[in-house]
């Protein structure tokens, strides 16, 4: 069996999709189902004083089409890496210059300058893992 690199980011700020994202104290989030941790979004509610609000997806291609259909004004989407020059090409994201972010300077090397979003305007890597086939 060969594995390959899966990369999943969290692209910010979605943008022509919807007219305006979350009301203050709001953030909504669109991720692959079950991939995220009820504690942590917790712990993040209260240390930010936020609501997050979580919508599910199954595929990236079902995420990209509910999206391009009008979406639903999500503050942070996660489509696999292998999907992010789609939504960056179709204009669906914001340029938010994550690299200009005080954490960034943790974001190893290899995940700094990706092929797919060149200076890192959109996204920011937040999960990897190895899938055998």
């Amino acid at each position: 069996m060969k594995n390959f690199l899966q990369t999943s980011v969290v692209a910010i700020a979605m943008a022509a999709v919807s007219s305006a994202a979350s009301a203050a104290g709001e953030l909504n989030f669109f991720n692959w189902g079950n991939y995220t941790n009820p504690e942590l979004i917790s712990k993040f509610e209260k240390q930010h004083d936020v609501k997050v609000t979580i919508t599910d997806y199954d595929s990236n291609s079902g995420a990209l089409a509910k999206v391009k259909a009008g979406g639903h004004g999500f503050d942070m989407v996660v489509p696999s890496a292998n999907y992010m020059k789609i939504w960056i090409d179709e204009g669906l994201l914001l340029e938010t210059r994550p690299d200009k972010m005080s954490n960034f300077k943790h974001v190893l090397p290899e995940f700094a300058n990706p092929d797919w979003d060149p200076g890192r305007r959109y996204s920011v890597p937040w999960q990897w893992g190895s899938v055998g086939m």
